[in-house]
């Protein structure tokens, strides 16, 4: 038997160098060619070098000649080289070497020289005047490797600055900023701070006034480096402009808006008005956009000094009232006084009506039949109107209709085919100016502590971001979802607040006021499940959320990638509902004779309670990039949802779950937790919409490996790890919450029903963990994945073993033992299968 097996690897391992030496690229070169096959970068330094991981992966992205990239383990050319002889014509000849060959690099050594000239310019571009870079190709087997040894020496520093220009007031001015020069004495000289410092200057002059003062008018950074001590004595100096000795300063002089501007006709004029010094014009009778909403979106004043910010927010403003298709701002020298300048604005107007429509096809990983999953589609029209009331408002209109079947012929033959019904209205209106609920932003930003100057609560400049940056929004929404034989219900939705965008990278959205009400209606199947968990029947029914003060926050931010491609992102919400009525019962109940829980009465005896809930939860990301084409993405998330005033549980639609596509993709949504306890629905997929677990704290992390495999295919290994908790002790679900340290009570056994003794272990021993493999296709504008996840780590031991902390296998792998409740497991059991739309995070 154990010859058998030899003979059978070793006829295995003959194969396989067989194979790989007929993948050997080499042959298919000429005698005194070589390909490359790596770059590398050593630097010497006596002292060590700030920022070298930095250093050495910025001179890697000057290399003018890099190796191929490999398919899985085989390299790229090959498929080029097979592909490429005479014979070699046929369609899919043509597509291997388009999608998966690449041409060879072939070493070329005027490249390499290419590359040590550039990386000399950039270190002398950093400042390091004295650097020097050689590189050392070294050949093996026609295949080359270079090495670039780089020495940057010394950093030279900033020993004094000087300002000058030949038009006094410009060099009045630059002598008045020198203060707040990127360019300090002592500092590392770097280009990167003079380019800074050139944006500076730049910004400030036209923002006081030199309109046509731009970046070129800078003179060669004047660098002395005969300063003892590697330092430099930098001259900074501003050129007059080419036709002229002085740069000359501008005034604003008249402001001309044409509303309903058609490019290549004249201006003819059929209605104008005259509102603070801005003269506006209209080609129809009447205006169809109010004046003073344009009005309002004009920063630029007749009289003051020319400034870019202002007029960059003109812009901006005018173009984000979204009445407009093209907005143009014209600046011109007066004809009469050259040091004015007369500001025409040509505003045509976009459609006022836009009618689009979406179709959408979805996988869902659900199927209340318990026989497999579901496939469904949507179709969204939708409408949109500008300028509703002639104000320059926006009203955007949003139906859904969409429908979930089972293609399983199981589910067909047992009239199980169609699934689920959802049923959309979404009606959102916003209006171009920020509108100031109760004056509360005014009044925080007004508050002070002692003699400061700024307020407690904001930043300077906050508030004036918000009347310049923020639209208010008010939305009214209708949901309609029915999941055949478990239940339906009616959400009705509607907010009052603004969305506020101070820069591309940040969003702040708030909701003032908030009212939701949900009217579910349940199944007799679901019912069972109500019976069987106390907390989800508990927290799953009519329930109506009311907030009149504060509802919830949404604040977005990403940064932007810097060299290397790295960024972060954080999100963060806070909700809170019912506050101001539970406030309002609770001073009612004071002085009342006889207390009661006010309620919304429906007639008949029938009533509604107010809930009363805060939630929150945090997001935090990182990505950064190894290489070209190769990254890594990291999340981490936390949440905590509690009840106050007279509400007992956190709304169902309001907890925590883990589990599904985007979060530990090992687990089916709802399937994992809380804590240690387990359904055991969840042991088997096909229960996949049985599942309702949820709890009030959430805890998880991700991570993932991205790389590129080729054309439009691209894969990532990933790692998920978390869990959710419930705050307070269930006794109907052992081991639920989320304790520091272990504790032992009684609870009710969901198998048998019979109160036992349970040790509920601290959080850190529920963490289960969960990684597998993924495949995605890059659209460009939408991109397909399929993540395959398997469990590593459960929440909680085998049943029925005593557990120790030696015995971690109670934990780790499973599913792929034969015992302990998971006999008979099939691969869809073991292996989730989670198939959806952009990256999971």
């Amino acid at each position: 038997m154990r010859s058998s097996e030899s003979t059978i690897y070793l006829i295995g391992a003959v194969l396989a160098l067989l194979f790989f030496s007929s993948c050997n690229s080499s042959r298919y070169l000429a005698a005194d060619e070589y390909l490359l096959r790596g770059n590398s970068i050593k630097l010497h330094a006596d002292d060590k070098l700030e920022r070298e991981r930095n250093m050495k992966y910025e001179l890697s992205t000057l290399y003018k000649q890099t190796k191929n990239n490999r398919f899985f383990f085989m390299p790229r050319e090959w498929f080029y080289f097979v592909t490429n002889g005479p014979g070699d014509t046929t369609k899919f000849d043509r597509l291997l070497r388009r999608v998966i060959g690449e041409p060879p690099a072939i070493y070329d050594p005027s490249l390499r020289e290419a590359t040590e000239q550039s990386m000399r310019y950039y270190l002398q571009y950093k400042g390091y005047f004295d650097a020097e870079v050689y590189s050392d190709p070294l050949v093996r087997r026609k295949k080359m490797y270079i090495t670039y040894h780089v020495t940057p020496n010394e950093q030279y520093r900033v020993d004094t600055i000087v300002f000058a220009c030949k038009d006094p007031t410009v060099d009045s001015i630059l002598r008045s900023i020198a203060p707040r020069s990127y360019l300090k004495p002592g500092s590392a000289i770097d280009g990167q701070l003079y380019d800074q410092e050139r944006k500076r200057i730049t910004s400030y002059l036209r923002n006081h006034g030199y309109a046509y003062f731009f970046s070129n008018y800078f003179a060669p950074l004047d660098a002395d480096t005969t300063v003892e001590g590697q330092r430099a004595a930098l001259r900074l100096e501003v050129l007059p402009p080419a036709e002229d000795t002085v740069h000359q300063q501008y005034h604003i002089d008249d402001i001309t808006v044409f509303l309903d501007y058609i490019p290549g006709q004249g201006d003819s004029t059929l209605a104008d008005t005259l509102i603070n010094d801005i003269h506006l014009r209209t080609s129809h009778p009447y205006f169809r956009v109010d004046p003073g909403t344009v009005v309002e979106s004009i920063y630029l004043k007749q009289g003051e000094l020319y400034s870019q910010d202002d007029y960059d927010l003109t812009n901006k403003q005018l173009n984000s009232l979204g009445v407009f298709r093209f907005v143009r701002i014209k600046q011109n020298i007066d004809s009469l006084y050259p040091d004015r300048l007369d500001i025409r604005i040509e505003l045509t107007q976009n459609k006022r009506l836009e009618v689009g429509a979406d179709l959408e096809f979805n996988y869902a990983s659900r199927s209340a039949t318990g026989i497999g999953n579901l496939i469904g589609t949507t179709v969204s029209p939708s409408l949109r109107h500008r300028n509703v009331f002639g104000g320059a408002e926006l009203l955007i209109t949003d139906f859904n209709a969409g429908v979930e079947f089972n293609p399983a012929p199981q589910a067909i033959s047992a009239g199980q085919f169609w699934n689920t019904v959802d049923l959309g209205l979404q009606t959102n209106l916003y209006l171009p100016r920020f509108i100031d609920y109760l004056s509360i932003w005014r009044r925080l930003d007004r508050a002070r502590l002692g003699k400061k100057e700024s307020s407690v609560f904001f930043r300077e400049g906050f508030y004036q971001s918000l009347q310049e940056n923020a639209s208010t929004r008010v939305s009214a929404n209708y949901n309609y979802l029915l999941i055949l034989d478990f239940y339906q219900y009616n959400l009705f939705t509607s907010t009052y607040g603004f969305d506020h965008q101070p820069a591309n990278n940040k969003r702040f959205i708030l909701n003032h006021v908030g009212i939701d009400y949900l009217l579910p209606t349940t199944e007799a199947n679901f019912d069972s499940l109500l019976a069987f968990n106390p907390f989800l029947e508990r927290s799953f029914g009519e329930q109506l959320f009311v907030s009149l003060l504060f509802r919830d926050m949404n604040y977005v931010y990403n940064s932007r990638p810097n060299r290397r491609g790295n960024s972060y992102y954080l999100g963060f919400n806070l909700e809170l509902a019912g506050a101001e009525i539970w406030a309002g019962n609770a001073i009612y109940n004071s002085f009342s004779l006889e207390p009661d829980t006010l309620r919304l009465n429906l007639g008949g005896g029938q009533g509604v309670d107010f809930s009363q809930y805060a939630r929150t939860q945090i997001d935090l990301r990182r990505y950064w990039q190894s290489r070209p084409n190769h990254s890594f993405a990291a999340r981490f998330s936390i949440g905590v949802a509690r009840p106050f005033g007279y509400t007992t549980d956190v709304p169902y639609v309001k907890q925590f779950f883990a589990g599904g596509p985007n979060s530990i993709r090992a687990w089916a949504p709802r399937g994992l937790g809380p804590g240690a306890y387990e359904d055991t629905l969840a042991v088997r997929s096909a229960n996949n919409t049985r599942l309702y677990q949820t709890g009030d704290f959430k805890l998880e992390a991700n991570l993932e490996y991205r790389f590129k495999i080729f054309w439009l295919m691209n894969g990532a290994f990933f790692l998920d790890a978390g869990n959710v908790w419930t705050l307070r002790r269930d006794p109907n679900r052992c081991g639920s919450q989320f304790l520091l340290r272990g504790k032992t009570y009684t609870c009710v056994d969901q198998e048998s029903g019979e109160r036992i003794s349970y040790t509920n272990e601290p959080f850190y021993r529920q963490i289960a963990i969960g990684g597998g493999f993924g495949l995605r296709l890059d659209f460009s504008y939408f991109i397909l994945r399929l993540d395959m996840g398997v469990k590593l780590r459960h929440a909680a031991p085998f049943p029925n073993e005593p557990d120790s902390p030696a015995n971690w296998q109670n934990y780790w792998f499973r599913d792929f033992r034969a015992d302990g409740n998971r006999v008979d497991l099939r691969l869809g059991d073991i292996v989730a299968f989670n198939l959806g739309f952009g990256y999971p995070f």
